[in-house]
């Protein structure tokens, strides 16, 4: 009787580093698009932010508001202005790509109250209200990859004889920086 002999096939050296090659191929393609939703996301959250303290400051200026004690209402008018914050770029804070964590206290400043705006979850933005007597611009300010180079939105309300307006866009600056 004959022995039949199995011949054991596989992949030749070649055959392998194509493979490897058309993999590193489709990765570099694929990474930088990764990176870009990646950044893209993250500004998901200045966007909806900064619209969150520009209604909040619209609605300050249409409530009425008085002093503890004193019965009347004070004129129409904007939160104070409030620096950054937190204080600190986050990436600063939490490293490059990091989140800020939830500090309560940075939001219980009068500013902060009165446009009913904290953060209670990480996050990647710093956050401010610049006001005067009859304007004002809530921004976010955020450093994604701590390279110094901050992107920026904002949002300005004015008011006028007819009320409160604001411009129907959101400014970016270096979205996706």
């Amino acid at each position: 009787m004959k022995e039949r002999c199995q011949i054991q096939r596989g992949f030749t050296l070649l055959e392998l580093m194509i493979v490897v090659a058309i993999i590193g191929l489709l990765a570099s393609i694929a990474v930088p698009s990764l990176t870009g939703y990646i950044k893209k996301a993250r500004s998901t959250e200045a966007r909806m932010h900064v619209e969150k303290i520009y209604n909040g400051a619209r609605l300050y200026w249409m409530e009425p508001h008085s002093l503890p004690g004193v019965v009347g209402s004070l004129p129409s008018q904007f939160p104070a202005s409030h620096a950054a914050t937190p204080a600190l770029r986050c990436c600063v804070t939490a490293g490059a790509g990091g989140r800020c964590m939830p500090e309560p206290t940075q939001w219980q400043d009068p500013t902060w109250t009165g446009v009913q705006f904290s953060m209670d979850d990480p996050h990647y933005y710093q956050y401010e209200l610049t006001s005067g007597a009859n304007e004002f611009t809530a921004r976010a300010l955020g450093d994604l990859d701590c390279d110094g180079v901050m992107s920026s939105f904002s949002m300005i309300g004015r008011v006028d004889a007819n009320g409160v307006f604001g411009l129907a866009a959101m400014n970016r600056r270096d979205e996706l920086e």
